[in-house]
């Protein structure tokens, strides 16, 4: 990926890394420029492969178009070797004291997330509850979008944090999988994967009426 010329659209591309999804017009009234303008940017940007979009719903009036940078984007303009050092960590603890350590230690972060959790969850809907968790991966990195049809929620990650550990170690995957069954006790499948060459990583909740008619 080349990097962003130093004109609009990279003054565009940097003010999406820091306030991480913005709309055209909340860009508009940054950059005072006129939404239009921004709208043809951000074509051109989402065209290169810099950003992305995602509808989000309101109380009120039109759902409104959400922009945020890729991983790629991301990765390739504000590099960082976090994802390196862990995956490096995890290839030494496996030299040092076996494949089956790696496990343990996933897991045991598995049953930390899930403690941070119970309590905001506690006592509150099934909508609620993936609300909450939406939240929580949202500041993991993960770009959540959270869609509904009559018997499920569908919850989209458009960004994954982890992609370049859970190619190798796709026990990060079940576990992130088994972390949204324990926390809702409803139904939850997986519908796309990243690491498996879908866009997104995406999880179908079964609402309750449904998953107690399937359980009947």
């Amino acid at each position: 990926m080349k990097s962003v010329p130093k004109d609009t659209r990279g003054t565009i591309v940097e003010l999406l890394k820091k306030n991480d999804g913005m709309t055209a017009g909340e860009i508009a009234n940054q950059l005072d420029l006129h939404s239009m303008t921004v709208r043809q940017h951000l074509a051109i940007l989402e065209r290169e492969g810099y950003i992305q979009h995602y509808r989000e719903k309101i109380s009120r009036g039109r759902p409104v178009y959400i922009y945020k940078l890729t991983s790629e984007a991301k990765e390739s303009l504000f590099p960082n070797d976090y994802p390196r050092f862990a995956l490096g960590t995890l290839d030494a603890l496996v030299v040092i004291d076996g494949a089956e350590k790696v496990d343990q230690l996933l897991e045991y972060q598995m049953e930390a997330k899930v403690a941070m959790c119970l309590n905001d969850i506690a006592g509150k809907s099934l909508a609620e509850k993936i609300k909450v968790l939406a939240a929580f991966l949202d500041e993991e990195g993960y770009q959540v979008e959270i869609a509904e049809t009559p018997n499920a929620y569908i919850l989209k990650e458009h960004n994954c944090a982890l992609e370049s550990i859970a190619e190798k170690y796709p026990q990060l995957c079940q576990l992130e999988l088994s972390l949204l069954q324990r926390l809702l006790n409803v139904p939850v499948e997986r519908e796309c994967h990243m690491p498996s060459g879908d866009s997104i990583c995406s999880y179908r909740v079964l609402k309750t009426d449904t998953a107690q008619e399937l359980r009947g």
